[in-house]
C-alpha cells in the first residue's frame, strides 16, 4: 500500500472513531450502560488510540512494541479507574 493512501485511510478511520467516541461520551450514562455498550466503548477507544498512534508513527519513528505498550498502559489505566 502506498504511504499516502495508508495515511489517508488511517486519518479517515481515526476521525470516524473520534466522532463515535465523542457521541458515546456525550450521550451515554456510564452507570446505566449495558455491558454491550461498554464493550463498544472499549473497541472504539482502542480504534481511536491505534489510529492516533499510527498517525504519530508516520512522523516520529515509534517502534511497534512501544505502540503496543502505550496501548496496554491506556487500557490498564482505564480498567483501574473504572471502579466496579
Amino acid at each position: 500500500m502506498k504511504p499516502k493512501l495508508f495515511i489517508g485511510i488511517n486519518l479517515i478511520v481515526t476521525l470516524v472513531f473520534l466522532i463515535v467516541f465523542v457521541i458515546i461520551l456525550y450521550s451515554v450514562d456510564p452507570f446505566k450502560a449495558s455491558p454491550f455498550l461498554i464493550v463498544i466503548f472499549y473497541i472504539v477507544l482502542f480504534g481511536l488510540t491505534s489510529g492516533v498512534l499510527n498517525l504519530i508513527a508516520t512522523q516520529i519513528k515509534i517502534p511497534a512494541w512501544a505502540r503496543i505498550i502505550i496501548a496496554l498502559i491506556i487500557v490498564f489505566l482505564l480498567f483501574l479507574s473504572h471502579g466496579h
